[in-house]
């Protein structure tokens, strides 16, 4: 009997030796009491990785080996989960929302994206906004595209932004004081706006060439498409007058049938949105200074489709003439706080006239006409250049830089002041564009556009 039991006793040795020996296996080996990586094998079961490829066992993967369709190591299901196999998807098991592909795991399971599960997941661009299953984002929030924004606006930076004119750079989110690059510039989005005393929302700041080119190309030039959209405020008697194809935008854009707006030898001219060489006609600089500048040769129908497009309309003879005299109060925007006398054909800080404005770091190419700038563009400022001549609401060149489209009657501008030599006049009168201070019937082709005449956007 003593023999029997000394027999069982050792038995329990072996066994509790051989426990022993197992427990000094490497610590997460998915199968500890495994063959070792390179031994011979049929099948993973006989491995310490659980994979056997080609008759030997693989290497034992950390947390498990995410292709041999077993759910070991540190994985929540097979395959997948844990700190080394991918994340799992939908209604597998999960620990915690690392696990799943969705980042949401609940009761143990992945959940698909939600758009309220306070996660940015899915396709979605921004936390429970954008893509295909979310509401679309508020302005400032991620985006990828302009579906993705509520105001159908994702800008360059690719943030939701209000206007969809200011999508862009440089033309977008470059008016205000200063120049580009340097480190004191005060700029902002040049679709920004103030409100009068009558609730009226003002673009501060004129219609730049970089916000014409955001209409012109979500559309491919044809502008004709966007109307037929039924735009709030636009008349339909109007599409005719848009171009409908890329060819006739550049057309409507470039220097054909406006005054001023050739730039050749002959032309002298200035216009500010750029376009490839027309023959001899060309700008002399690049489309990123042009394009942050305040844009004239354009139409009347054109500025109002640019304010339709982004929601609004021109203003009225009326709204710009309380613009430049405060409501009446003063004769330039400035004198709510400056009284000091403006002295035409002076460099002036508060207003952009008589040439005042240069283009910095012109190109050492640039054409010149004795020792003028051939391209008349040198003198015509980004908005907002001029900040000491805002007015009491802060719209920026009120009166300067341009004169403006009117929204009273197609192809009516009112006479403020501009860069070249337009005086401030004494009478609001708006005056036809071919007729009043231009003239008569020789100068009708001046409907079309003029280097001298820009236009700002209002809001209802």
């Amino acid at each position: 009997m003593s023999r029997v039991w000394l027999g069982l006793a050792s038995l329990v040795s072996v066994v509790l030796v051989g426990t022993s020996a197992c427990s000094a296996d490497p610590a997460g080996a998915p199968n500890p009491n495994g063959k070792d990586e390179g031994a011979a094998c049929t099948e993973g079961a006989e491995c310490k990785s659980l994979t056997c490829n080609a008759g030997k066992c693989t290497a034992v993967i950390a947390g498990g080996n995410p292709t041999d369709k077993v759910k070991n190591g540190g994985e929540t299901d097979v395959d997948c989960g844990g700190p080394a196999a991918p994340k799992c998807g939908d209604g597998k098991t999960c620990n915690t929302g690392t696990d799943c592909e969705s980042a949401v795991c609940t009761g143990g399971k992945c959940m698909a994206p939600a758009p309220d599960d306070k996660l940015k997941n899915g396709d979605e661009s921004d936390v429970d906004c954008g893509g295909s299953k979310a509401p679309k984002c508020a302005v400032d929030k991620a985006c990828t595209k302009n579906e993705d924004c509520s105001s159908d606006a994702c800008s360059y930076a690719k943030k939701c932004v209000e206007y969809r004119s200011c999508t862009g750079h440089f033309g977008g989110d470059t008016c205000g004081a200063g120049e580009t690059g340097e480190p004191d510039a005060k700029h902002e989005n040049c679709c920004t706006t103030v409100t009068n005393s009558d609730g009226l929302k003002i673009g501060k700041y004129l219609i730049t060439a970089g916000r014409m080119r955001a209409f012109v190309e979500r559309y491919n030039g044809n502008l004709q498409q966007w109307a037929a959209t039924k735009p709030k405020g636009w008349d339909d008697a109007w599409t005719s007058e848009l171009p409908a194809s890329l060819d006739e935008a550049n057309a409507a854009l470039g220097p054909e049938g406006k005054k001023g707006c050739s730039i050749t030898t002959d032309g002298k001219g200035a216009r500010t949105y750029w376009q490839p060489p027309i023959g001899e006609d060309k700008n002399d600089f690049p489309q990123d200074v042009l394009d942050e500048k305040a844009l004239n040769c354009f139409s009347w129908h054109m500025a109002q489709a640019l304010c339709a497009f982004d929601g609004g309309r021109i203003p009225n003879n009326d709204e710009i003439q309380a613009m430049v005299t405060n409501d009446g109060e003063d004769d330039y925007p400035w004198q709510f706080q400056d009284k000091s006398t403006y002295k035409p054909k002076t460099a002036d800080e508060r207003v952009v006239s008589y040439y005042s404005y240069h283009t910095p770091n012109p190109p050492a190419d640039m054409r010149k006409d004795g020792t003028d700038p051939l391209d008349r563009t040198f003198w015509i400022a980004p908005p907002g250049r001029r900040p000491k001549g805002a007015n009491k609401i802060g719209v920026q060149d009120a009166l300067g830089n341009m004169l403006n489209w009117v929204n009273d009657d197609p192809q009516y501008f009112t006479w403020t002041m501009s860069w070249e030599e337009h005086q401030k006049m004494s009478s609001t009168t708006k005056w036809p564009v071919g007729g009043g201070p231009f003239g008569g019937g020789a100068n009708e082709a001046q409907k079309y556009g003029y280097y001298a005449i820009g236009a700002r956007c209002v809001f209802e």
